[in-house]
């Protein structure tokens, strides 16, 4: 098609002809090439041309009759967009975030969760034993007796790693024991005084030199323990404390038989 239209240098004849051809039937006085002179005094360019035959014989547009190019052509509308990914919407702006709301008094202290399985107290807990306090020897007796039971759990929880099998699981036993009696002692010492007393950041690593060193040295303690919680009880008319020293006396009873079997089943 390029051959057929006339371009700068092409003869404005050749353009004639086939211009009648194309437009056969109608009237030749419209052809916008006339025999002569050149119309817009030079050749038309391939574009005026180009745009003569799109507008089917209407003429010559304005533009090209002083030999000048045709406007640009209208870019086409944007047609459908092609399916992709969703684009997000545009993030409106949202309602300002509530401020955070000051615990009420119903509120769970921080650090106490319903999955810790300890009572939420929050601020509830009471003074501990180093405040100021009127105290007789009774009452220091009883927090003496809470540190024995506590040392004593203590003693009994590293001894159990020396042993083995039934030993191992005897001694665990005798550190649980301790440690109960140690609370007892502990929750009497609050009824009287109304102060608390848990000293285990007192505790240290007992020395254990050897395991039938540890279980002689142990079976001692508990006969002295023994002979202090009856004489404890002496000084008690209260029916509840003469319960508790005696069954912390009978506690250190049956442990001293505990570790004399202990002795006998690995003395062999």
């Amino acid at each position: 098609m390029e051959n057929m239209i006339p371009c700068p240098a092409v003869d404005q004849e050749v353009f004639q002809r086939v211009w009648q051809r194309v437009m056969e039937g109608r009237d030749p006085a419209g052809s916008p090439i006339q025999s002569g002179p050149p119309v817009g005094e030079g050749d038309l360019s391939c574009a005026c041309l180009e745009a003569l035959i799109r507008q089917n014989s209407a003429g010559l547009p304005p533009e090209c009759a002083g030999g000048g190019e045709p406007p640009a052509e209208p870019a086409p509308p944007a047609g459908p967009e092609l399916p992709g990914e969703p684009q997000p919407p545009a993030a409106e702006p949202g309602p300002e975030a509530p401020a955070p709301e000051s615990p009420g008094p119903d509120s769970a202290p921080e650090g106490c969760t319903p999955p810790s399985g300890r009572p939420c107290r929050g601020n509830d807990l009471p003074q501990s034993w180093e405040a100021p306090q009127n105290t007789d020897d009774r009452t220091a007796r009883m927090r003496r007796h809470v540190m024995d039971a506590l040392e004593g759990w203590q003693f009994y929880r590293h001894l159990s790693r020396r042993a083995r099998g039934g030993c191992a699981r005897t001694l665990n036993a005798m550190a649980g024991e301790q440690h109960r009696e140690a609370r007892r002692l502990a929750a009497a010492y609050f009824l009287l005084t109304g102060l608390r007393y848990w000293p285990t950041e007192l505790l240290g690593a007992p020395a254990i030199p050897s395991y039938w060193g540890a279980l002689r040295q142990r079976h001692q303690a508990e006969q002295r323990l023994e002979n202090s919680f009856r004489l404890a009880a002496d000084d008690w008319d209260d029916q509840e404390m003469l319960a508790l020293y005696n069954g912390l006396a009978d506690g250190c009873q049956g442990r001293c038989r505990q570790l004399r079997e202990l002795l006998e089943q690995d003395i062999t």
